[in-house]
Formats: C-alpha cells, sequence, structure tokens
C-alpha cells in the first residue's frame, strides 16, 4: 500500500511540475511571498487583498464585472509571465531546480490529501447516510446562520486572508501555536 501511495505521489509530483514549467519562476517568488521568507511578506499580503477588497467593496461591481475583471487579470498574467521571467530573472539554477521540486511535491501531497478527503466523505455518504446528512444538513445550517449575520463581503475577505497566511504561519510554527492558545483558553473558560 505505501509503495502505491509513494508511485502516485510521485506520478501527481511530475505530472504538477510539468504545467508549472512555464511559471516556474513566478512560482518561485509566489512560494516565497507565501512562506513568509521576508518578514514584510505577510503585510504585502493583507495590503494587497485589503487594497482589492476594499476597492471591490466602494466600487459595489456587479458579479459579471468582478468575474470578467478576474479573467481578464488571468489571461494576462498568462499573456506576460512567460516573456517577463525571461526577461527579468536569471539563469535556471540546480538550487531553483530543487526548490520547484519541493513546492510540487509539497502541492501533490495537498491536493492527494483533498482527493483522499473528498473520497472518505463519499464513503461516509455510502456507508453511513444518517450521519452523513445530519453532519450536512447542521454544516450547512451554521453556514446559513453565519451568512446571515455577517457581511458576505467580509466573510470573503477573512477567508482569502485565512488561506494566503496559512502556509506562513505553519511554516513559522505559529499556527500551532494559535491553536494551542485557543485550546488553552477554551479548556481553562469551562473549569472555571
Amino acid at each position: 500500500m505505501s509503495d502505491s501511495a509513494g508511485i502516485e505521489r510521485e506520478k501527481h509530483m511530475k505530472q504538477l511540475k510539468r504545467l508549472m514549467e512555464w511559471c516556474r519562476e513566478a512560482i518561485l517568488l509566489l512560494n516565497s511571498i507565501l512562506l513568509w521568507e521576508r518578514s514584510w511578506y505577510p503585510g504585502l499580503i493583507v495590503g494587497t487583498t485589503s487594497t482589492i477588497f476594499f476597492l471591490i467593496w466602494v466600487l459595489e461591481p456587479a458579479l459579471l464585472t468582478i468575474i470578467s475583471v478576474s479573467l481578464l487579470v488571468l489571461a494576462l498574467v498568462d499573456y506576460l509571465v512567460s516573456p517577463l521571467t525571461a526577461l527579468l530573472c536569471s539563469s535556471w539554477t540546480g538550487q531553483k531546480e530543487r526548490k520547484l521540486n519541493e513546492i510540487c511535491q509539497n502541492l501533490s501531497v495537498t491536493l492527494l490529501q483533498l482527493q483522499n478527503l473528498w473520497r472518505s466523505m463519499l464513503q461516509v455518504r455510502n456507508d453511513r447516510p444518517n450521519l452523513y446528512y445530519v453532519g450536512l444538513i447542521v454544516c450547512l445550517t451554521i453556514c446559513i446562520w453565519v451568512g446571515n449575520a455577517i457581511n458576505n463581503l467580509l466573510l470573503f475577505y477573512i477567508a482569502v486572508n485565512a488561506i494566503l497566511l496559512m502556509p506562513g504561519l505553519r511554516r513559522k510554527g505559529r499556527a500551532m501555536l494559535s491553536i494551542s492558545f485557543v485550546r488553552d483558553y477554551v479548556s481553562h473558560a469551562e473549569k472555571t
């Protein structure tokens, strides 16, 4: 079982690496930002997302406009990344190749974990449908309540920042520190 999982992981990693070949320099830069290799990168992340969400809040564009602008930005990135990285970046080195392999491995492991989570949910749905549907109804009811009580743009802003800051928090060990702090606070509150 372990050998087949390792082979599947290696195959998945190579596929990801082939897909990312055209923008490998940009991926290295993005990885550096997400892992907070410089002390000001968390500020850059929060500042960029805050600016984008502030513009959305102020301009109040229609959903179709937001989708169109997002797709336009993606098209421009797709068009401009390759020539700009070739123009601005230095030659590709073995160290950069190792870093790209590491990024592809980590991304591959994360994607495979998400696939396994999805398979587990489907298996629970087939094996224990009552538990699955009760859990689904409770989770969706909580989401409905939270979505009704809090502004959707604010919820999306918090979710985007949490997702973008999580790799750096995990790398620096601050995520576990925060989780243990909350756990200790809750357990202390229950005792009193």
